[in-house]
């Protein structure tokens, strides 16, 4: 008699079986196997090799599983007791069986353990020398994504700039295309520009959630710009626009990941691999896309209430698509303005303005202003603006011809009237701490020649 057949002709065997076929017939039939289990499908080389590492894992593990489980099944019923006189016979010691269990679990260790290696060094690896690089910064903050790229405005830095991010004044061949409101990138720095004085700028260090870097002279200068897309329907019912990144196939793309608040994680499952966005530090993921497509992607790490809310979707274009995305969403670059801009003496606010600090307080949320500008104007994606002391006239040429990646607010939107209200609001709103060390020295801005 099999044991299957002692098994079946007790009770309680017959039961455990027809739960199990059952539990196994409704786990196959769900698809929760293949949930469970399987991996979507890679669409980076990095993904590629993290998925043949885990298969080859999976692999091993489901035949130690197999082992193990058919050991134990045959010695519970080839050593079952079958009378109180029989007992099984007792085994103290056997060299041969100690070396096995010992031996065989070290070399399938040994075996993962370098795979596990290689794999991890190609997928941190970096591009070669002649790689094609695509630089893409991407900002994770409660609760949105910002992802911004970086255009040179042909000119380099003079002078080494100081790690301490108290030196907040650089020094420029050509200053003329630097204007305030604007973001300079430097490697992986955001600064942004407060005032400009002869060769001199003013500037902010390490906003956008990155840190204080020290730069070499000749480091190249970026002007830096929002890239982020966003589609009018989101993929959950609470979010009305999902975040777009847009990056190219076949070619290396450098992720530089920083957070403006508090932990999150950046991960598309078809990556295969996923990183944390961490306040204070910027981490670096390397991919190749190898498939276009649009790819949903979400925040990997519980950062907070709506934390659900903070997904985005990667979207892969050809290599000449992504050139003409690229180049319409940069947009031509800034001309040259000559003169200062609030670099000798402070801006004294703008005498007679005149607005309703209340009904600003309810559009600046109402025109979503607080999204890249914060809550209390502190500074998000977009500058500070708590207490500005830009004229009311530049804001409101700011609202309708935006310097940088800011939306465009035309007059069938918002009047010069309620732009007005929330400068108004804005001047009760007392700037930051950070905010407050950097000089008040910015003034209006003055047209070539005006």
């Amino acid at each position: 008699m099999t044991a299957l057949q002692r098994l079946w002709r007790t009770r309680i065997g017959r039961l455990t079986l027809v739960i199990g076929l059952v539990a196994m017939a409704q786990f196959a039939l769900s698809g929760l196997l293949s949930a469970q289990v399987a991996l979507p499908d890679a669409v980076t080389e990095q993904g590629e090799d993290i998925r043949a590492l885990y298969l080859v894992i999976f692999a091993v593990g489901v035949i130690v599983f197999f082992i193990v489980e058919a050991m134990i099944i045959w010695v519970v019923f080839r050593y079952k007791r079958r009378s109180d006189d029989e007992l099984p016979t007792q085994i103290g010691h056997n060299t041969t069986a100690e070396i096995l269990w010992t031996g065989i679990p070290l070399v399938i260790v040994i075996v993962l353990f370098f795979a596990s290696f290689f794999v991890l060094q190609d997928v941190q690896a970096g591009a070669d020398e002649d790689d094609e690089v695509t630089v893409v910064d991407v900002q994770g903050r409660q609760w949105a994504w910002a992802f911004n790229y970086g255009t040179p405005l042909g000119t380099s830095l003079a002078e080494a700039v100081s790690n301490d991010p108290a030196e907040t004044e650089i020094h420029l061949e050509d200053p003329s295309l630097v204007v305030p409101f604007m973001t300079l990138k430097l490697g992986i720095e955001h600064m942004r520009v407060v005032a400009r004085t002869g060769d001199v700028v003013i500037v902010e260090r390490a906003v956008n959630g990155t840190v204080p870097i020290r730069h070499s002279a000749g480091t190249e200068v970026m002007r830096s710009f929002n890239g982020t897309d966003t589609v009018a329907e989101g993929r959950l019912q609470a979010a009305d626009n999902t975040p777009v990144l847009t990056v190219p196939i076949g070619q290396m793309i450098r992720f530089n990941i920083a957070s403006a608040d508090v932990l999150h994680a950046f991960y598309t499952p078809q990556f295969l691999t996923k990183l944390d966005a961490v306040p204070g530090r910027v981490q670096t993921l390397w991919v190749r896309i190898t498939d276009p497509g649009v790819y949903e992607s979400q925040c990997a790490e519980f950062c907070g209430r709506d934390h659900a809310r903070m997904i985005y979707s990667v979207r892969a274009l050809a290599q000449d698509e992504y050139d003409d995305w690229f180049e319409n969403k940069a947009g031509s670059a800034p001309e040259p303005v000559e003169g200062d801009f609030g670099g000798e003496q402070e801006v004294e606010q703008e005498e007679g303005a005149v607005g309703n600090p209340v009904n600003g307080q309810n559009l600046f949320f109402a025109m979503g202003c607080n999204v890249c500008h914060g809550d209390q104007g502190e500074g998000l994606v977009g500058p500070t603006i708590a207490m500005t002391v830009v004229p009311l006239y530049r804001v409101v040429e700011q609202y309708r011809e935006p310097l940088e990646a800011m939306t465009a607010f035309p007059p069938d939107q918002i009047s010069d009237e309620e732009i007005a209200d929330i400068y108004a609001w804005l001047q009760t709103v007392e700037r930051p701490p950070v905010a407050l060390e950097i000089p008040s020295k910015l003034a209006e801005l003055i047209e070539a020649g005006g």
